[in-house]
């Protein structure tokens, strides 16, 4: 089957601290350049019937499928969205990640007792498969109370249904809260990452209403912390990896997920701007360590870069570094419609990753 190849150049936007511009200019030539291909409208059918992917064009059979997150389990490819389709973490299935089938499926049916009655919507889950073989989720939540926590909760299997721990396990209430949670095992040790909610408690940002409420930008960083290898135990302290860029990007960096690549650096993929605008966009940084500062910015997928995907953002990658997925709107200028489920395939100096 013919499909439509988008090679998307991803300029570095700044250099490597040094001591010299030309020093500087050097280490940015010397990093690579990463890239989408194959970008692929994921058609889901409403009903939970097949799928047929590998478009960008024709008739949409679509369904909301917001920040989705993929993982190999049980024999297939599994991809988990914020809470949509009448499910608190709904679930699609593929064997290729390019096919994808919604299940009838909510992997979280019981969001925890220690989530805000009112507010029982689930955002941007991700799973992990810990070292006993048990899946562990992260999600986000309304704690009673308080302002959003990352939760934890665990299944014998992928599919779930997942069984929530009995509190959050971090939550950051003075900071606006906390968002946004990826796991990451670097075959050593594991981590988790997040996004402290800074513009939640308003600012010069735009993203609360579009009216600021401040003449500064208040903080987002993302943050990492290691974990047992049980995925649930946090170890020693987190650190602040990344932060916003204040104007240049609406004071807004936030869903976080990290790859290692071959020559040994880190790259932290993440979203930038406010997630209801076409400015959204999902951007990338590279460090030397994982828990290090990330710098020399680049930009993966932006509205203007693409045909018909609109507002891109919440990528993940699969562990192999292969396949990505993120989601995207069909118009422009619909800050409230539906973010569909896209795919595609990571490309590192214009050539695929094979494995």
């Amino acid at each position: 089957m013919k499909t439509l190849l988008l090679s998307l150049g991803a300029s570095l936007a700044a250099g490597l601290p040094s001591s010299s511009p030309q020093a500087a200019r050097r280490a940015t030539a010397e990093l690579p350049t990463l890239g989408l291909a194959n970008i692929t409208k994921i058609n889901i059918d409403d009903d939970g019937g097949s799928i047929q992917g590998r478009r960008l064009a024709g008739p949409f059979m679509g369904v909301d499928f917001p920040d989705p997150s993929i993982i190999w389990g049980d024999g297939s490819w599994k991809a988990y969205g914020t809470s949509s389709n009448g499910k608190h973490v709904p679930v699609a299935t593929s064997s290729d990640t390019w096919s994808w089938t919604l299940t009838s499926t909510d992997a979280l049916p019981d969001v925890g007792s220690w989530v805000d009655s009112g507010d029982r919507s689930i955002w941007a889950p991700d799973v992990q498969k810990n070292d006993a073989g048990d899946y562990v989720m992260y999600y986000t939540a309304h704690r009673s109370g308080g302002s959003h926590c990352i939760g934890a909760a665990t299944s014998a299997t992928a599919l779930g249904p997942f069984a929530p721990q009995s509190g959050p396990l971090i939550c950051d209430d003075s900071g606006g809260g906390v968002i946004d949670a990826s796991g990451y095992d670097d075959g050593v040790d594991r981590w988790i990452l997040w996004k402290v909610d800074g513009n939640s408690l308003g600012g010069a940002t735009t993203c609360q209403g579009g009216t600021p409420s401040g003449s500064a930008y208040t903080p987002t960083p993302i943050r990492i912390q290691r974990v047992a290898r049980d995925a649930l135990t946090l170890q020693g302290s987190a650190s602040t990896i990344l932060d916003n860029e204040g104007r240049a990007n609406d004071g807004v960096v936030e869903a976080p997920a990290l790859y290692k690549i071959g020559d040994g650096r880190f790259v932290l993929f993440y979203s930038a701007h406010c997630y209801s605008s076409d400015d959204y966009d999902v951007e990338y940084a590279f460090s030397d360590t994982i828990d290090g500062s990330y710098g020399s910015r680049g930009i993966l997928i932006r509205t203007v870069d693409n045909r018909g995907v609109y507002g891109p953002g919440g990528l993940d990658i699969d562990p192999n570094g292969r396949s990505v997925v993120f989601h995207g709107r069909l118009n422009a200028n619909q800050g409230g419609g539906a973010r569909e489920l896209y795919s595609a395939e990571l490309t590192i100096n214009g050539q695929s990753i094979t494995f």
